[in-house]
């Protein structure tokens, strides 16, 4: 439809590649492809199939201790696959009228895509004598290939600070002094003085290796000034004069010089060519059929509505008739009123563009369409199965979305927290990173003496490996945790490190593992709280529900199944060996 409506045009190539799957290069010739495998509400699957599906599917012989696992969850998607064609097979998409209003238009920009490329696209043709006349006609203007100058350029930029206070005075003493200097520049390159090394001493062109070669340059490619300058050099090493552009004042040198010359109508070019040649020719057989369509189209405007300042109570009300009967509503012409107006920057529109809004936008499919039909291209058997598949698909879509439960219920609190302690390494740390000591006992009271001790200046670290219960080897190292996050030991432990200075020593902590005392070594303050990543885990919530409820869905697609499998003939099917 978007051909017409805009009049231009696409070209689309639609490559097809038939592959024929024969029964020949099945691994087990033996077992006739029409031995029945397995059956599913009545429709059947052979052997053969399942073959195709495999070849289709890439799937082939691997690891022999895997095959039968990849042979059963194969034959499980196939079967899956059926059930869901069955599904949508039965599904009344009739009666949804969106479905309607999305499959017309759908058939009508097909339609129109149709007698376009066979009444207005086919037919054309270019010959390679209109090619070269087009070439030759235009040589001198489309296939030209610009002059370009070498140059090397020596720059001194004009700048002042425009924050300034006396930003102007300032701008003009500035333009004195560079003016000054480029005409001391080019005195001393008039002397002989080496070009590259006054260009390397002064330029400030924007050139790496600061010798002011700009390389090839084609005219509009620098100011105009730049351009006059450059391209006026006739001799390879020839100065210009000084001259001023907006960056300030140069001097160039020319280089060297390639002359304007012409592209050669070569095979691309010639290729390019005949396509212009054809869609433009394409252009104008589709300007002049729906001119012609036009003109044999009577209209009939609603003006009485459509130069009414208010829109009327009844949006159904016709603002064009045309054709044989057909009409345009109010509530559709509105629609596309209110982006025409939002696009073109408008608050009314004329008469004369409510004219052409109701003709060329909204009558023009219509009256396309009515054609294409007395062309008989609607009784078309790609029409019909155009219409089929398009059909299909839609039905797939609507039965698929059945799929994932919508408006699942934000999870509670006590299921973020559950599914946070459950998948706390997938989220980033909490709270502050503490690195501590501790030391564990079996009794209050003697953590309490042990503290005392530490109180009285005993090392820490020296009571800990004493007191340590466990293995003798991890003695040495068990009573240093590390950096801690929250979450990583029972939360009484962490808020108690987290209320100490570096340096001190707890009060006897109780966990489920006895009494701690802690000594609070190092502290780095992280800014993440847990109500920070709650979208996080609730995101990851949702997709689990998501993943379940898929699995419920096809669950109950098996559920509500006739499914027969003949497993022992499974077992003696080969997968298809690699190819090579």
């Amino acid at each position: 439809m978007k051909r017409w409506l805009c009049l231009s045009l696409w070209c689309v190539g639609l490559v097809l590649s038939v592959v024929s799957l024969g029964w020949a290069s099945s691994p087990r010739a033996s077992i006739s492809p029409d031995s029945l495998l397995a059956k599913v509400n009545g429709e059947t699957v052979n052997v053969g199939r399942f073959y195709d599906y495999l070849r289709e599917s890439k799937i082939t012989a691997k690891d022999p201790a895997q095959d039968e696992k990849t042979k059963q969850e194969s034959l499980h998607k196939l079967i899956r696959e059926m059930l869901i064609d069955q599904r949508i097979a039965s599904l009344d998409m009739e009666s949804d009228p969106r479905f309607a209003a999305t499959r017309d238009k759908h058939m009508t920009d097909w339609l129109l895509d149709y007698m376009h490329k066979k009444d207005l696209e086919e037919p054309v043709e270019v010959s390679d004598q209109e090619v070269r006349d087009h070439y030759q006609k235009y040589r001198d203007l489309d296939f030209v290939i610009p002059a370009e100058v070498k140059v090397r350029d020596l720059l001194i930029r004009v700048w002042a600070d425009s924050t300034q206070k006396d930003y102007r005075k300032k701008l003009k003493k500035a333009d004195r002094e560079a003016k000054k200097k480029i005409e001391r520049l080019y005195k001393k390159a008039k002397q002989g003085e080496d070009f590259v090394e006054l260009c390397r001493e002064n330029t400030q062109a924007a050139v790496p290796d600061r010798t002011g070669n700009l390389g090839f340059v084609k005219e509009g490619q620098m100011s105009p000034e730049f351009d006059q300058a450059a391209f006026s050099l006739k001799q390879t090493g020839e100065i210009s004069a000084p001259f001023r552009d907006p960056q300030g004042y140069h001097l160039v040198q020319l280089l060297d010089r390639k002359e304007e010359g012409h592209y050669e109508l070569d095979s691309l070019l010639f290729g390019r060519i005949e396509e212009y040649l054809r869609n433009d020719k394409i252009q104008q057989a589709t300007d002049a059929f729906v001119d012609s369509l036009m003109q044999q189209t009577q209209f009939v405007f609603n003006w009485e509505v459509l130069n009414s300042p208010q829109p009327p109570a009844d949006q159904s009300v016709w603002v064009l008739a045309f054709g044989q009967g057909d009409t345009i509503r109010y509530a559709e012409y509105a629609k596309v009123l209110s982006n025409f107006k939002f696009d073109a920057g408008l608050d009314s529109v004329s008469a004369e563009e409510k004219r052409f809004l109701l003709r060329n936008h909204l009558a023009l499919a219509p009256i396309l369409r009515k054609e294409a039909e007395k062309r008989g291209y609607a009784d078309l058997v790609e029409y019909a199965a155009e219409e089929r598949s398009f059909a299909l698909e839609e039905a797939r879509k609507k039965f698929e979305s059945t799929r994932v439960k919508r408006d699942l219920p934000p999870a509670t609190r006590e299921e973020l927290v559950e599914y946070y302690q459950s998948h706390r390494a997938d989220f980033p740390p909490l709270g502050a990173a503490l690195h501590v000591y501790h030391m564990v006992f079996d009794d209050s009271a003697q953590a309490a003496e042990v503290l005392q001790e530490i109180k009285q200046g005993q090392d820490f670290v020296t009571l800990a490996k004493m007191y340590f219960p466990g293995e003798p080897e991890m003695r040495g190292v068990a009573y240093d945790l590390g950096f801690i996050n929250q979450g990583e030991m029972p939360d009484e432990f962490y808020q108690a490190a987290l209320g100490l200075k570096v340096g001190q020593v707890s009060e006897p902590v109780r966990t489920k593992w006895g009494y701690h005392l802690i000594k609070l070594v190092e502290r780095k303050e992280q800014t993440t709280s847990f109500q920070d990543i709650i979208p996080a885990i609730q995101r990851a919530i949702d997709l689990e529900k998501g993943r379940q409820s898929i699995a419920e869905w096809e669950q109950d697609l098996f559920d509500q199944a006739n499914v027969w499998i003949d497993e022992g003939l499974l077992k003696k099917l080969e997968l298809p060996k690699p190819e090579g």
